[in-house]
């Protein structure tokens, strides 16, 4: 058998080995470095300089920190890697404003990116945070990169990675909570009913901590209506990368008179600009919020909506 030939016996992959993994193929594989290049949307392919692993700042963790030359331009590309752990407190905004930080203070970098790395079942569905990374690149794709290669040593390492694919779909086990699942279902059924515009996707099974509402409707990409259940606000949300985000002077008093919770707010996390609307807060136990509730979070949703398109000639 050949020696790099996969067997059954193949050990447990941990984040820390995809990692080393990744490292050595951004450094040593076109392949790879064209993957990225492709999912950064770059007219060229960058070359690597250098490449760091668990760099440590003040505002936290860098999985990969690779430094990158595209033409006569330096820069940094920052990889979170995820196998199945779910993101920490404002992992994803950190990861963006380490970015913008490399930029505007960092010694010779003239660029600078950040990009999620996971399996595509960690990615499937649409997430907010995920707004935050300026390239997503799915195991499956870098393993098919690695593969390319089509040498012994590169088919052993598209097999690990396709194993640590299996590992977390295993891992992937939602726990459903009925009565969340259920709450999510008078929301669609509202909002389908009621405020179709929002165009609210029919519900999945849903866990005990989902609370976060996205939608979409005809909003154009990088940008969200939010709607925090537990924190009680529905946010209009211009991610990095919006083509257009709200101005300081923007007046919110039109937005206001059509709302019945409360007073809008122009607020900024990281690179994210966000109009806020505080709702009436839901119980303790949210997923026993009433219909009127869910209708004023409807409600403010639209009226999110179409302020947005009102402005939208004004440059928001």
């Amino acid at each position: 058998m050949d020696e790099f030939e996969p067997s059954n016996l193949l050990p447990r992959l941990y984040e820390r080995d995809i990692d080393v993994l990744l490292q050595e193929e951004l450094i040593f594989n076109e392949g790879v470095r064209r993957l990225f290049s492709t999912a950064l949307k770059l007219d060229e392919t960058f070359q690597v300089l250098a490449c760091r692993l668990s760099v440590v700042d003040a505002s936290g963790e860098t999985d990969v920190l690779a430094t990158i030359s595209l033409g006569s331009r330096r820069g940094a590309l920052l990889v979170e890697n995820k196998i199945d752990a779910s993101f920490q407190p404002r992992q994803p905004e950190r990861y963006r404003e380490r970015t913008a930080n490399l930029v505007t203070f960092g010694e010779s970098c003239e660029i600078a990116f950040c990009a999620l790395v996971a399996p595509k079942n960690y990615i499937r569905e649409e997430h907010a945070d995920f707004a935050q990374f300026d390239a997503i690149v799915s195991y499956e794709e870098l393993a098919a990169a690695i593969e390319a290669q089509e040498e012994p040593r590169s088919r052993h390492r598209a097999t690990l990675l396709r194993r640590a694919v299996d590992q977390a779909r295993r891992s992937y086990v939602l726990v459903e909570a009925p009565a969340v699942t259920s709450l999510w279902q008078r929301i669609y059924q509202i909002a389908s009913s009621e405020y179709p515009t929002l165009e609210m996707k029919r519900p999945n099974d849903k866990g005990s901590n989902s609370s976060w509402v996205i939608f979409k409707g005809s909003l154009p990409p990088k940008v969200t209506i939010d709607w925090k259940i537990k924190k009680a606000t529905v946010d209009l949300s211009f991610w990095p990368g919006a083509l257009t985000t709200p101005q300081d002077a923007i007046d919110l008093a039109i937005l206001e008179t059509g709302l019945a919770s409360g007073k809008p707010l122009l607020r900024t996390f990281g690179a994210t600009r966000v109009i806020t609307v505080p709702l009436s807060r839901p119980p303790s136990d949210f997923v026993s919020m009433s219909d009127e509730l869910i209708r004023e979070a409807l409600k403010t949703a639209a009226a999110l909506q179409i302020f947005y398109h009102e402005q939208k000639e004004r440059s928001v």
